[in-house]
């Protein structure tokens, strides 16, 4: 019993790395025009400088997740907060691009260790079955208290500058380095496996045929259901004359229905014994639901429920994506657990950047709808469905 609580300490202080790392990810955004006026910069300028953390991101996801499998989770947890906490208090004094783009670039070093570690510690401290379940709360916590968070930096905007955000930020960040310096490790005990090189681990989780297809069915769907929410989304309803407010709202519905559904599709796969079935017929139901989100016409009455309950549906379904993760940990050994699951996060997360530019080669001079280019979207998920058939069925017997 002491240790189903100490693990859940743990878990949820990792959870809490994974909001920190989402925040700062996105805070630059958030602030963009704010930060353009400060440092006298063009739009080219602020976008080298935010796309500066997803350069980080993405050249320590393999490493990272390399680092968890090979050491205790305490040093390389608590190394990659201090990491993203150093970037947050040097970017909150950051008085040019460049210092504000290399700060930027440490958060994003930083922040690669998050996600993975979540589940790194889920697969250390708990039974596998509760993989799906957990793994899903993470995201849902991350969603809802970035949702929150985000909003309280548009309101404080008014009456602060985004300089004073990131230092009140840098103090979280701080205190959160504190606490998972005393408090995250590993469970005693683990018994850790015999270390191998990153290039043997990288070979091995190669090898297997399972992690790669599951890597690249997580990559077309998963990475799909992101770029759609997070950037897409905007064009479609601006076809159908909403106004901004309105089409973020619609944004957050999705957001919440991945944020439901993840830990929800998870219970279920535990409760049938099966991920297969659970990724199969979610999938398949959340293809449907997202043609209605794109082609589905918003019909002249005074509210947009409809539209918002099709696009919760979108969420909620196509969450069940996130079970391709429970796969991978469960076909993966504890010495290449961490390094399959940062290449399956590596995939989605390179492939939903991918998807913001991609869809614009199908438009043509005579075509610009985005009915025309944005079938890319359905596509991707209909041939992750595809991949499912020759994945393996990975529920613990």
């Amino acid at each position: 019993m002491k240790k189903i609580i100490y693990g859940s300490l743990v878990w949820f202080i990792v959870t809490l790395f994974v909001v920190y790392a989402f925040c700062l990810n996105t805070a630059a955004a958030v602030f963009s025009e704010s930060i353009k006026t400060s440092l006298h910069v063009s739009n080219v300028g602020v976008s080298i400088a935010v796309g500066a953390f997803i350069v980080g991101f993405a050249f320590m996801q393999i490493p990272g997740g390399y680092l968890l499998d090979k050491y205790n989770a305490r040093f390389v947890v608590s190394g990659g907060v201090l990491l993203l906490a150093l970037g947050n208090i040097i970017i909150s004094f950051a008085n040019n691009v460049i210092l504000f783009s290399l700060s930027n670039l440490i958060q994003g070093i930083g922040a690669a260790f998050a996600f993975i570690a979540a589940g790194v510690i889920i697969s250390q401290w708990f039974k596998a079955s509760l993989f799906p379940i957990l793994f899903g709360l993470t995201q849902t916590l991350s969603c809802v208290l970035a949702a929150i968070i985000h909003y309280i930096f548009s309101v404080a905007l008014a009456t602060h500058t985004w300089n004073e955000i990131y230092q009140l930020l840098a103090l979280c960040g701080t205190i959160l380095f504190i606490l998972t310096l005393i408090l995250v490790k590993s469970p005693s005990d683990y018994t850790r496996p015999e270390s191998l090189s990153l290039k043997d681990s990288l070979s091995q989780v190669f090898k297997n045929r399972q992690i790669a297809l599951c890597a690249i069915a997580a990559t077309a769907s998963f990475g799909t259901l992101l770029a759609y929410a997070g950037f897409w989304y905007l064009n479609v309803q601006k076809f159908y004359s909403v106004e901004m407010l309105d089409a973020v709202n619609i944004s957050g519905m999705i957001f919440i229905g991945i944020g439901i559904g993840t830990p929800v599709l998870g219970w279920l796969s535990n409760r049938i014994k099966s991920r297969k079935l659970i990724i199969h017929s979610s999938l398949c139901l959340g293809t449907m639901f997202l043609l209605m989100c794109l082609y589905l016409p918003h019909y002249q009455i005074q509210t947009l429920v409809i539209i918002k309950m099709v696009s919760f549906a979108t969420g909620f379904l196509l969450s069940g994506a996130m079970l391709f993760y429970t796969v991978v940990s469960e076909i993966s050994s504890n010495s290449t657990r961490g390094v399959a699951l940062s290449v399956t996060n590596t995939g989605v997360f390179l492939f939903n950047t991918i998807l913001m530019f991609f869809p614009y080669l199908f438009i043509t001079k005579i075509s610009t709808m985005f009915f025309t280019y944005l079938w890319i979207l359905p596509f991707f998920i209909i041939f992750s469905i595809l991949l499912n058939y020759f994945v393996k069925e990975s529920y613990p017997k």
